[in-house]
């Protein structure tokens, strides 16, 4: 019986022995780093020291980073891996943070503390997000055409710092719906996101001044730019061709839009505000299919010719006091209009200026001022239903000799 327990206590001390010396050994297996952050395409080699035996090292996340037998950890892709060595039962973790190396993505430079993005190196992401900071310091600039005919961006999100979209910025960005932005644009340049077919979302641009000539020249999918109350001119083709824009309301600030800016947009329904604007460009509306009103503020001297040519629904349109001259076929084919003032300061109406203008049944000419109407002016308008009313001088002037070559009937010619 002696024999038994004495046997039986030196086996309980043999295997506490064996555990201690299991635990101690355990213990003592480290590894040299739990975590490790890395530019992509960078090493660094880890090691695990209180063990002599066989190391399996595995990456759980290889396109981020991998891991020779030898515990050497390679950064791939911006990410997160976590590398394991295993001894036996004992497993060792380190987390991998993987950064982008910027100068393999851009070329950039850093001056007075800020720093400029000038040319793309590459983009492999559809929705890429420009660093607040490159070195430490904020990046503030983005250099003009930077991600020009860059197909595969979808989406972009822009860093506090850069407060101007140059020239060029997004041209041809065919895929590019949405630009983000933390903090507001106060520069937009010319051609900025020219035929950006499909882009939606813009960033804040209520601290703009002007809109470059191209901005948003064939934005398709464009339905909204809120209009800055300090936009102080519209470029040439700025809008082009914008066909699901739906709305213009110019600020009191805006005094300039240039030829062809809302060309060929479909579906603009009105144009108000315009209280500033002294000059709209030529064929500045031309073909917008379903505008049905436009007020042109009481300060317009300048109206480009064909301006409003092929507005097919447009029926109402308030002029200014101030405009001296209609140009030519500044409403052709505006087969809408039925009823039209011409402002007591036209002396001028060009050629073609009301061409085909098959509803017009009352023109009101208020002034005697007008010195020049072409001979095909009203060419196409049906002088049978035409109804004028007029203010007739004596001895008769330019406008009252005007009308007597009409030839209507007297019922038709009303004096005021």
């Amino acid at each position: 019986m002696k024999k038994l327990r004495s046997a039986l206590l030196l086996l309980v001390l043999t295997m506490c022995v064996t555990c201690t010396l299991s635990t101690d050994t355990q213990a003592a297996i480290k590894l040299s780093k739990t975590s490790l952050s890395l530019l992509e395409g960078k090493s660094a080699t880890l090691k695990l020291t209180g063990t002599k035996k066989k190391v399996t090292w595995k990456s759980n996340k290889k396109s981020v980073a991998t891991v020779s037998q030898k515990g050497k950890v390679t950064a791939k892709a911006p990410g997160n891996a976590v590398i394991s060595a295993t001894v036996g039962k004992t497993t060792k973790k380190c987390k991998v943070t993987v950064s982008i190396d910027y100068a393999k993505t851009y070329e950039y430079q850093v001056k007075y503390g800020k720093v400029t993005i000038n040319k793309l190196l590459r983009i492999s992401e559809a929705d890429l997000v420009i660093p607040e900071t490159i070195e430490g310091y904020p990046v503030t600039e983005l250099a003009d055409g930077l991600f020009k005919g860059c197909d595969g961006l979808v989406s972009i999100t822009l860093p506090s710092g850069v407060t101007r979209i140059g020239d060029s910025t997004f041209y041809g960005c065919h895929m590019l719906r949405e630009i983000k932005a933390s903090g507001a644009i106060s520069s937009l340049g010319a051609y900025a996101f020219y035929e950006c077919n499909v882009l939606e979302t813009l960033p804040d641009l209520s601290g703009i001044e002007s809109v470059g000539e191209y901005a948003f020249y064939n934005c398709d999918a464009l339905t909204m730019f809120v209009i800055p109350t300090g936009l102080k001119t519209i470029g040439n083709y700025a809008f082009y061709d914008c066909d699901k824009l739906l709305t213009f309301y110019a600020p009191d600030a805006l005094t300039s839009i240039g030829d062809c800016a809302f060309k060929g947009c479909d579906s603009l329904l009105g144009i108000n505000g315009c209280k500033g604007v002294l000059t709209v460009g030529t064929e500045c509306f031309m073909d917008c299919k379903s505008l049905g009103n436009a007020s042109l503020g009481n300060k317009l001297t300048t109206l480009g010719a064909g301006c409003f040519s092929g507005c097919e629904k447009l029926s109402s349109v308030s002029f200014s006091a101030t405009l001296t001259s209609i140009p030519d076929r500044c409403f052709y084919n505006c087969y809408a209009i039925s009823n039209l003032t011409i402002p007591t300061s036209v002396t001028k109406i060009g050629n073609m200026a009301f061409y085909n203008c098959i509803r017009l049944s009352i023109l009101t000419i208020p002034g005697t001022g007008i010195t020049s109407i072409a001979t095909d002016s009203f060419a196409g308008v049906p002088m049978n239903s035409l109804n004028i009313f007029y203010r007739a001088s004596s001895p008769a002037g330019y406008i009252d000799n005007w009308i007597t070559g009409l030839s209507l009937s007297p019922t038709q010619i009303h004096t005021i």
